[in-house]
């Protein structure tokens, strides 16, 4: 099979998590170039693509080449004027040992293009003193803030460090539902013990997202025994979530212990004058023209970093395709259309009974058929997920059901899909058109 055949078959599976509208802005002009069990090059237009697509579907495409060539190759970039993959020292090193580790950190996010601040300086140096001295004063580490306060970055920034150290660290950063993914095709083949040694072999293991454990108990059971062979065999685990261990709902107890046996560090959101800094610095190293004008509106434009970035992105964009000059009138325009609506139960509500073809009058219903019941499921788990509301709020926007009947729901979407592909893929078309 082509190389061009594989992609294809790829970016096809990908439309399942992602809306038509992205796979055609950010994956047409994209191509596989090289490929073999080590080492996937993925060709796309400019730097920017680069960025984006290694920020935001990195995860959906190793889960791709996963599903479709049962191995799963080290995701790379390349574009007019970029260094070739292979051409990298660590690479070389590596494919002289006939040990390619597929760590999965994105090189972009290191300690020296990490702002700090005295919102973040206690993490950071938390952070760097764990990539210097594996498992020595901290283990695990976990850092925990709001979304896109930088936890990502630092994440990665051990992981890179630590390779800086030693090219040949056993060190991998994965995503909670990367890893759910993989431990669930395992349980699936029977292939449970190979995947316990895969993380068994490692010295290092980066994991994020790590709130969204709520519901995956047999995840959950799984990521004690890790543990505990990390911290017998002194081998770092380093963690990131929203929360705390305490507010991780549905956490097991023996979990929430060793998570805590080592240091938690809280990430603050950074303050205007940080986000100035973090706009100027990465605009000056992607060589995208930002007046201070510019730059200080969209510090003032939110707080969250993962948007600032992805501004900055279809900046860098818009600046490769136009010569007018970046003004205000600019990031404003950018900002209007990249605006999401905050989703609320009608909208759960409305698409999930669109998708299912039924009404939503037979989705709020009490018919017990499995073609109703199901959505309405699926409906409840979903409105948890990305409302915000609360247990008895859910209940009463579903007819005012018992606030019971929406724990049971949640429940089982969450045991289903971690074992049923089908649910999965209703749940990720769905959140899909949602966000």
């Amino acid at each position: 099979m082509t190389n061009r055949n594989i992609w294809n078959q790829i970016t096809t599976s990908l439309e399942s998590t992602i809306s038509k509208s992205e796979i055609k802005t950010w994956f047409t002009s994209t191509s596989l170039v090289k490929l073999d069990k080590d080492l996937a090059v993925i060709e796309v237009p400019n730097r920017f693509v680069a960025s984006w697509l290694s920020d935001n579907y990195i995860d959906k495409i190793h889960f791709s080449f996963k599903e479709k060539l049962n191995y799963l190759p080290e995701i790379r970039f390349t574009y007019s004027g970029s260094k070739p993959p292979e051409d990298t020292p660590e690479y070389k090193t590596q494919k002289k040992s006939r040990v390619v580790l597929n760590h999965q950190l994105n090189s972009g996010l290191n300690f020296s293009n990490f702002i700090t601040a005295k919102s973040n300086r206690f993490a950071y140096s938390l952070a760097l003193d764990v990539a210097d001295s594996p498992a020595e004063d901290y283990n695990p580490l976990y850092i925990f803030s709001k979304p896109s306060s930088g936890k990502t970055h630092l994440l990665n920034a051990i992981g890179n460090k630590v390779l800086t150290n030693n090219p040949l660290a056993k060190v991998i950063y994965t995503s909670l539902d990367q890893l759910s993914s993989e431990f669930s095709i395992a349980r699936k083949n029977r292939k449970i013990n190979k995947f316990r040694q895969n993380y068994r072999n490692l010295e290092i293991l980066l994991i994020d997202d790590i709130h969204l454990l709520t519901g995956r108990e047999k995840l959950q059971k799984e990521l004690i025994t890790i543990f505990n062979y990390y911290y017998e065999s002194k081998k770092q685990i380093v963690v990131a979530g929203k929360l705390p261990p305490g507010q991780i709902r549905n956490l097991l107890p023996e979990l929430r212990s060793r998570l805590e046996w080592g240091l938690l560090s809280e990430l603050q959101p950074p303050d205007h004058k940080t986000r100035m800094k973090i706009i100027k610095k990465k605009a000056k190293e992607e060589k995208i023209p930002i007046p201070d004008d510019v730059a200080f509106f969209l510090a003032k434009s939110t707080t969250d970093l993962k948007t600032l970035s992805n501004h900055l992105i279809s900046l860098g964009i818009y600046s490769s395709l136009n010569k007018t000059d970046i003004n205000i009138s600019t990031i404003k325009s950018i900002i209007k259309n990249k605006q999401s609506f905050k989703v609320d139960a009608n909208d759960v509500q409305k698409l999930t009974a669109t998708h299912f073809n039924i009404s939503v009058t037979d989705l709020l219903s009490n018919k017990k058929t499995h073609k109703f019941s199901y959505p309405r499921h699926m409906a409840m788990y979903l409105c948890r997920e990305l409302t915000g509301l609360s247990f008895k709020e859910i209940a009463r926007s579903f007819g005012n059901k018992d606030h019971s009947t929406i724990i049971y729901a949640v429940k089982r979407i969450a045991k289903d899909k971690e074992e049923k592909k089908a649910v999965m893929d209703d749940l990720n078309k769905l959140q899909n058109l949602l966000s």
